[in-house]
């Protein structure tokens, strides 16, 4: 009796092992599933927030106006000291030129008049007068001695104070004075010349150098 029970009881044990086993790998299958089709957490995006608020913005859009004002500022200067130069420029001396007329030579040691070199001439013509000069070109003969010439006032009979003038090359040289000193009103000048030592004294192109304010 015994050996008939024991293959059944090996049989039933063997049976509900192989059930359990299956139970088990349900089990495990299902678990398995689940783990499958089980959404992730859903994990939203960092986002990054700006740390620059409103003051910020504020901050930043001062800075740039004052950056703005001062480059503003800096292109406002360049123009007036531009201006300025241009009124600098414009408002240089005017020069004029009055000239005496023709040339002349003597080898007279005394004052002589060199002919047809005279002009009348009056300070009031000129309201804006600086000052005035003479010029002209002056030589001696063989570059011996001096060539001397002077402005002469002949309504007064008087040679113009600051006019003497003088060389002593055998070439022709330009030649100004110092400063004019003239009489007040309208008087005739002329031109003379003279020599050191008697070599013929030479002038050319004698003339009055006005300059204007």
């Amino acid at each position: 009796m015994r050996e008939k029970l024991l293959p059944v009881l090996i049989t039933v044990i063997a049976i509900l092992a192989f059930g359990n086993l299956v139970v088990l790998d349900i089990k495990l299958l299902k678990q398995s599933k689940e783990s499958i089709t089980t959404p992730l957490p859903s994990v939203s995006p960092t986002t990054t927030s700006d740390s620059c608020g409103n003051i910020c913005q504020q901050t930043i859009e001062e800075k740039i106006s004052q950056a703005m004002a001062t480059v503003s500022g800096k292109e406002t200067i360049k123009e007036t000291k531009a201006v300025e130069k241009t009124v600098k420029e414009t408002s240089q001396a005017k020069v004029i030129y009055i000239p005496l007329g023709g040339s002349g030579s003597t080898a007279s040691t005394s004052w002589a008049d060199v002919g047809n070199a005279a002009v009348y001439f009056d300070l009031k013509d000129y309201p804006n007068f600086s000052e005035a000069r003479f010029e002209g070109f002056i030589k001696v003969l063989n570059g011996n001695g001096k060539a001397f010439a002077r402005l002469y006032d002949a309504t007064h009979g008087i040679g113009v104070q600051g006019s003497d003038i003088e060389a002593s090359g055998e070439n022709f040289t330009l030649v100004s004075s110092d400063k004019l000193n003239f009489w007040q009103g309208k008087n005739l000048y002329r031109i003379q010349i003279k020599s050191l030592n008697g070599y013929d004294a030479y002038i050319d192109s004698g003339r009055i150098k006005i300059i204007l304010k």
